[in-house]
């Protein structure tokens, strides 16, 4: 049953990897911002703060590169994906040129432009250690270095995947585990939101071994404290387990403290740090007050707010924000919503308490997160790759819920990559069709002016076709769950 998990896992690298290189500069959420925050760490070695400039070489090379369309606000000479591709032939090839030819000294000069620092809100710890990685890429022109460090986070982050196999074992079983390692390896959402520089990566791996530790009967209080400490310092949002981890540690309150403790010790000093400069705890720039946050709490649509945190979380084209066909999402939300209900029935499976709190509570703080945008910028969402962290847990619940029918879910997430892929992202980001037209047919000749190479395609598609066979090798059956053996 092992050599399966590690080949799921390296069919994920592959699919990783392929999209890292498909996905064009800084088309990743947030991107430039978080490669701003690792620049900002190299050059002055202190942490950023939101009036800080960016580089002159973020700021050239997203002049030369075509943009996202969530950054059309900027306006010319930033261009868009279709106004980039609306120009002439000669004058993409001479940006393209210069965007490789770009001084790296660009990366160590202000730009004038003032576009927003607001990844400096984030917390330090992903910023630090890959910073090591980009002193020994100086010279490297930021494409590259931006595509190699996708390819880390991306790597840092599939590591959820044998974490999510050695909780599912723990939960389910042997068999049923691989099914929810495959389940998240298939996931195109999972997929394009580790693709990118981001510190999200990091929450990734932090909270699937948070998971796995919790699994465990006699889980050490340190190594707990420390996984939780170090996440803190990843992401502010993992604020949102602490009620969680209480439920489910309650009973073993000293270790709970000791757990606590230790991570208070590790990550208080950031959290402190906000509230010294006048900002939130989490240092989200978005601070109001908790009675403006609670009047706006029965205006929000929070059914439409709950859907679009789910086709958000299944499947969003990138920071141009791409979308599948609406009856897509419906069928996916319904199957998973259903495989959701009929896990939390499952009352001989103790195990299942640890992921169905831990998720319950991050999902309440994502809704206190809707409130608090709404009461903010009077926009009543969310985007729901935040529920990423979570992947491992939501897996273990599915399979939970759909047992030997999982596959059938692992299949469904496995075609509707390929779709998403071959008709939506490669076509728009190459110039062949208009946002949110989709056209396989135009995949072969996106991907010759994408400049990736269709050996790397195929692998692409044959390791995502691989999870599913492999998935659909396995009985769910061969043996009985840990949890209706307790």
């Amino acid at each position: 049953m092992r050599w399966r998990v590690f080949l799921i896992w390296a069919f994920f690298l592959i699919r990783g990897a392929f999209y890292c290189s498909m996905l064009p500069l800084w088309e990743g959420w947030d991107e430039y911002a978080h490669f701003a925050w690792l620049q900002h760490w190299l050059d002055h070695g202190t942490l950023p703060d939101f009036h800080d400039p960016v580089s002159k070489e973020i700021d050239e090379s997203m002049r030369l590169a075509p943009l996202a369309h969530e950054l059309q606000w900027i306006g010319p000479p930033y261009l868009t994906h279709p106004q980039w591709w609306a120009l002439p032939e000669s004058e993409r090839a001479a940006r393209r040129q210069k965007l490789a030819a770009l001084p790296t000294s660009f990366a160590h000069q202000p730009t004038e432009h003032r576009f927003d620092f607001y990844e400096a809100q984030q917390p330090p710890l992903y910023y630090w250690i890959l910073s090591v990685p980009l002193r020994l890429v100086p010279g490297w022109p930021i494409e590259e270095r931006v595509r190699l460090f996708r390819l880390l986070s991306m790597a840092i982050a599939s590591l959820a995947i044998p974490l999510c196999w050695l909780a599912g074992r723990r939960i389910l079983g042997e068999a049923p585990a691989l099914f929810c390692t495959a389940l998240l390896a298939a996931a195109p959402g999972f997929a394009i939101d580790v693709s990118r520089v981001a510190n999200d990566c990091f929450a990734i791996l932090f909270v699937s071994l948070l998971f796995w530790l919790l699994a465990q009967e006699r889980a050490a209080w340190w190594w707990v404290g420390l996984t939780l400490g170090a996440g803190l310092l990843s992401k502010a949002y993992l604020l949102a387990l602490l009620p969680g981890i209480v439920v489910i540690w309650w009973r073993r309150r000293a270790d709970l403290f000791r757990a606590l403790l230790l991570a208070l010790l590790v990550a208080s000093w950031w959290y402190g740090r906000n509230l010294l400069l006048g900002r939130s705890l989490s240092g989200w720039l978005l601070h109001p007050s908790s009675g403006k946050v609670l009047a706006g709490v029965w205006h929000i649509n929070w059914l439409s707010a709950a859907h679009v945190i789910a086709k958000s979380f299944l499947w969003f084209g990138g920071w141009s924000f791409l979308t599948l066909k609406a009856w897509i999402y419906a069928v996916v939300e319904l199957s998973g919503l259903a495989a959701l209900l009929l896990a939390l029935r499952t009352r001989n499976n103790k195990g299942l308490a640890a992921p169905a709190v831990l998720t319950g509570a991050y999902l309440l703080g994502m809704f206190w997160g809707v409130a608090v945008y709404f009461a903010s910028q009077n926009v009543p969402n969310l985007p729901g790759w935040y529920l990423w962290p979570m992947g491992s847990m939501i897996a273990v619940l599915l399979t939970a819920g759909l047992q030997r029918y999982t596959v059938l879910l692992i299949g469904a997430l496995a075609a509707i990559d390929v779709y998403g892929v071959a008709a939506l992202l490669a076509p728009y980001y190459a110039g062949l069709v208009e946002r949110n037209h989709a056209s396989a047919g135009l995949f072969p000749a996106a991907l010759a002016r994408l400049g990736v190479p269709p050996w790397f395609a195929l692998a692409w598609f044959a390791a995502t076709l691989s999870i599913v066979v492999l998935a659909g090798m396995t009985d769910y059956g061969v043996e009985k769950t840990r949890g209706h053996q307790r």
